[in-house]
């Protein structure tokens, strides 16, 4: 058994154990001593046993060791019979055996039997003799034979201590068994009256010790003794008693000061404001916070330092500013500062409390209250792009307003125009008049399309277009368009997405832009570059760009130009899409505000950079297209004039509309029937059979275009029906979308852009 295994073991076992080791110890030393007096006294026995028969053999062997009769020697030695003797030998003289090995060895061959197999058949008794010493206990005694005071020969008799050897064991055994019994019931009668006396009450204060200090304050020794041992336990008792007080009473004020103590923790660690103490001269002693994001240094590195120390010029300023009002009134509140940190710049409102009376030192809290900053920027951006877009929306309404009747007004002017050139005489002076009046009507009508384009219902015509391939055949006009100083870089990305978009209102938007940043360069040397590419807008990108409301998030197509020229200031920019702003000279049209329609009216954006001297970067952005643009289709050529044949009914609210409308359709073969509203229309279209298709307008009063269009499908579910309108064909046809609309055409439009309408809708007329 282990030390450790006897530490663990009770008071009344290792006394138990102790008395009986000491009481074995000391049997175990007397069974020693008794086995050693008997196994002298045994070998003495042996010894005078082997002597007298060595002196009976030298006393009868006499005459025939005299005649060196052999074989009365052998039957001498082959005589002597005992359990103890392994050889007799009688030798001359000389000390030559004169008895052979089988008479010597008569009485103990058979138990020798394994030692002799060892030896060769013929060997000589003395080698035999030499072996069996060698490996048996044997003890061999020799009596010299004499006659006439003269030396004869000898006897050597080899007796083995085998039987003393067995029973030593069996005394031995009995003597232990004895000791052993006799120690342990001395062991066990010692241990009942040490145990009654003083072990058990020992036991039984290391018990109840042990249960106190496992926090069993109501255990209690129980047993009793005399003496000593009682006035230790009732004194122990008494003082268990007298602890269990105190300490219930200490556990009592502990638990107060941890609940204090973690309340105080949890409050100060879970505010989201960092909270510092310091003393008079600043000096940060303790610091609480659950955002430790927010700290400008670890707090290592900040405590026992004061706050000049560890922080910039300005916000150190501040809050020492803070204190020392603090100091002065008790408190302070409403002190901002600001701290780059690596998330980036982070603002903070202060708030500092004085401590004691006089002031000791200050508890000062910092709130962080920079996204509170931002909403508030946010907001005011957004109040200004609402403002911005209110005005812009208002101002295209009414532009929206102005072209779709002026477009009324030019088609009457255009088609007059047009009709007249086609009847005047080649020869007749009047003919300079009136391509004079189409010409002004022309520039009037692209006026117009620039109004449309600012309201964003400018004419598109969408196709899925390959902005990189458009800025290649673009390269040469833009060249030329631009200064001789300027020079034009294209940096064109890989693999671009398409996009569904007007090429030529796409060509003027990046030809404005262009020519734009050429006059901001100047006189001067400068580059302008060109670059496209394509990024994913999520909605926090797409609040920063210029006319954000309802854009999707998603993939967008841009191109950006970027110039080394003069750039703008704030104010600049903000009236950037003013219409009619400019800061050249005036009367160059409605400038970047028609860019903006043009991009609106594309479901894009424009976002700008600009900086005073450093130049200006324009980014315009497209949704990109999940298709691929179509190869361009040859636009089918009439070899001879297109007449069409029937009645067309034309419905429009304005007289002169329907007035020119009539004559070009009398010019292209057509039996015209007008209506002024939708409610007209549909009496005429069901009073007059065979109408071959109706043109009708989109904007009318009491019954519009697209009510009339329901009514007459419900009439006549195959009829052919042209819409017309002032806005765009791409928002015609959006609106019209899966109502079976045989085409469109917008005002003001001549003769032969009714003429390939009207052929394509009817063919075969």
């Amino acid at each position: 058994m282990g030390w450790w295994q006897i530490n663990n073991l009770s008071l009344r076992r290792r006394f138990f154990l102790l008395s009986f080791s000491i009481i074995l110890v000391f049997s175990v030393a007397v069974a020693a001593t008794l086995f050693a007096a008997q196994k002298n006294k045994l070998e003495r026995s042996l010894e005078n046993k082997g002597r007298g028969l060595a002196r009976y053999v030298s006393s009868v062997c006499t005459d025939a060791l005299i005649l060196k009769d052999t074989l009365q020697l052998d039957a001498l030695v082959a005589e002597l019979h005992d359990d103890e003797i392994i050889y007799t030998v009688i030798e001359d003289e000389q000390g030559n055996a004169l008895t052979t090995a089988i008479a010597s060895l008569n009485s103990s061959r058979a138990k020798l039997k394994p030692y002799l197999d060892r030896l060769p058949p013929d060997a000589p008794i003395g080698t035999i003799i030499a072996a069996l010493k060698k490996d048996l206990d044997v003890v061999e005694l020799s009596q010299t034979i004499m006659v006439d005071s003269s030396v004869q020969g000898a006897v050597r008799i080899g007796l083995s201590k085998h039987n003393i050897q067995a029973q030593l064991l069996r005394q031995t055994a009995i003597i232990l068994v004895g000791m052993l019994f006799m120690s342990l019931t001395l062991a066990i009668a010692l241990n009942v009256a040490a145990n009654r006396l003083v072990l058990r009450p020992v036991s039984e204060l290391a018990r109840v010790a042990d249960q106190l200090t496992a926090g069993n304050m109501a255990a209690r020794v129980t047993s009793s003794s005399v003496g000593e041992i009682e006035t230790v336990c009732r004194s122990f008792n008494l003082m268990a008693q007298r602890l269990e007080g105190d300490i219930a009473e200490l556990k009592r004020a502990e638990a107060s000061v941890r609940l204090a103590q973690e309340s105080q923790e949890a409050i100060l660690n879970s505010m989201p404001d960092l909270m510092f103490r310091t003393d008079r001269d600043g000096v940060i002693k303790e610091f609480h916070s659950s955002a430790m994001n927010l700290l400008y240094l670890p707090p290592e590195q900040f405590m026992g330092r004061s706050i000049p120390d560890i922080l910039p010029e300005e916000p150190a300023r501040i809050i020492m500013a803070a204190l020392a009002e603090a100091e002065k009134n008790g408190s302070h509140r409403g002190a901002v500062y600001s701290l780059a940190l690596p998330q980036g710049e982070m603002w903070f409102e202060l708030s500092v409390t004085a401590m004691g009376t006089p002031c000791t030192g200050f508890i000062m809290l910092a709130r962080d209250v920079t996204e509170r900053r931002r909403m508030v920027e946010e907001q005011q951006q957004l109040e200004k792009q609402l403002l911005h877009s209110q005005k812009l929306e208002s101002l295209g309404v009414l532009a929206g307003g102005i072209a779709h009747d002026f477009n009324n007004i030019l088609m009457a002017i255009m088609g007059n125009a047009e009709l007249a050139l086609m009847r005047t005489n080649k020869e007749s002076p009047a003919i300079g008049n009136l391509r004079s009046i189409e010409q002004a009507s022309a520039r009037a009508a692209d006026l117009a399309a620039q109004m449309l384009a600012y309201s964003g219902k400018g004419k598109f015509i969408i196709e899925h277009l390959d902005l990189n391939r458009l800025l290649q055949e673009m390269l040469h006009m833009l060249e030329v368009s631009i200064s001789k100083k300027a020079v034009l870089q294209f940096d064109l990305a890989e693999s671009l997405p398409h996009i569904e978009a007007d090429t030529t209102q796409i060509r003027q938007v990046i030809m404005n832009l262009v020519i734009n940043a050429s006059e901001a360069i100047g006189e001067r040397n400068g580059t302008i570059s060109v670059k496209t590419g394509s990024i994913e807008c999520d909605r926090s990108y797409l609040r920063n760009v210029w006319q954000n409301e309802e854009l999707p998030e998603g993939l967008y197509v841009y191109f950006e130009i970027t110039d080394t020229g003069c750039g703008m200031d704030d104010d600049t920019l903000a009236k950037l899409f003013d219409p009619f702003f400019t800061t050249k000279f005036t009367g160059r049209g409605l400038g970047m505000a028609a860019v903006l329609g043009i991009v609106r009216g594309h479901k894009g954006a424009i976002v700008v950079y600009s900086e005073p001297d450093l130049g200006t970067t324009i980014k315009v952005l497209i949704p990109a297209s999940d298709q691929r643009a179509e190869p361009a289709r040859p636009q089918p050529t009439a070899s001879v004039p297109w007449q069409g044949a029937g009645n067309v009914l034309l419905v429009d609210d304005e007289e002169t509309v329907r007035n020119i409308g009539s004559e070009m359709l009398k010019e292209l073969g057509f039996s015209p029937i007008t209506a002024n509203d939708g409610k007209e229309a549909l009496e005429a279209y069901q009073a007059t059979p065979d109408i071959r298709l109706v043109i009708l307008d989109l904007t009318m009063p009491n019954m519009d275009g697209d009510q009339c269009l329901n009514e007459l499908k419900k009439i006549a579910p195959g009829v052919k029906v042209v819409m017309s309108s002032g806005f765009s064909e791409v928002e015609l046809k959006q609106k019209f979308l899966g109502k079976e609309v045989a085409g469109f055409i917008q005002k003001p439009y001549k003769l032969s852009e009714l003429r390939e309408i009207l052929r394509n809708v009817s063919p075969g007329t």
